[in-house]
């Protein structure tokens, strides 16, 4: 009996696993930024007003999707830092949580830095051209945030460019997610076969002091 109680609730225990991950952002592969000119749906722009990029433009292989994002806009050759893109999402507290995304540089001149913050947590990465022009593929990269605040806020910032523009950080593919919770049926499920194995084993104690 306790076997088969066993065996059931490890099978409830499966089926309830997280097997997706949720993610909380809008738009973080820039798909619905078919305007090269205007700021992406579900983000804030800073510093400027554009920055999606269509990969027909260039060599530049894909990496998800139609479009990537440029931090220093679309076409600002000059000033690009203090440039960068933002979106607010809502968290909770203690949680942990994964922002992944995909990172390239236009790959021109110079170096270039980027920030990524994810509410107070500063993480920088520093990119240097090898002068191929856009056919730096991109390189995911990953960062656990445990939230602080029941809202976060992710940025991209453009830090430092030492060409004036010609390196600028580009990222696709943004994902801020995080594990997705058994739905409650399923736990009930596997409270009540948690109880029913508790009663089995009562029971089967009390046999086996009446027979003895």
């Amino acid at each position: 009996m306790k076997k088969r109680i066993l065996a059931a609730l490890l099978g409830l225990s499966a089926m309830g696993s997280p097997a997706m991950a949720v993610d909380l952002l809008v738009n973080g592969n820039f798909e619905a930024s078919t305007d090269p000119t205007a700021t992406p749906p579900g983000w804030t722009n800073i510093g400027h007003s554009d920055g999606v990029i269509p990969y027909s433009i260039g060599p530049l292989p894909a990496y998800d999707g139609n479009y990537f994002y440029d931090l220093g806009g679309y076409g600002n050759a000059s000033g690009p830092v203090g440039d960068g893109i933002s979106q607010t999402v809502a968290t909770i507290i203690g949680k942990t949580y994964t922002l992944t995304f995909g990172l390239s540089s236009e790959d021109v001149a110079g170096t270039s830095e980027l920030q990524v913050l994810i509410g107070g947590q500063s993480t920088l990465f520093s990119l240097t051209s090898g002068g191929t022009w856009f056919l730096k593929g991109f390189k995911t990269q990953t960062i656990e945030y445990v939230a602080t605040s029941a809202l976060t806020t992710i940025s991209f910032l453009e830090t430092a460019n030492s060409s004036g523009g010609n390196n600028d950080p580009l990222i696709d593919g943004v994902k801020f997610e995080t594990a997705a919770v058994p739905e409650t049926a399923t736990w009930a499920m596997m409270l009540v076969g948690f109880g029913a194995l508790g009663a089995s084993m009562r029971v089967r104690r009390r046999v086996n002091l009446h027979l003895a």
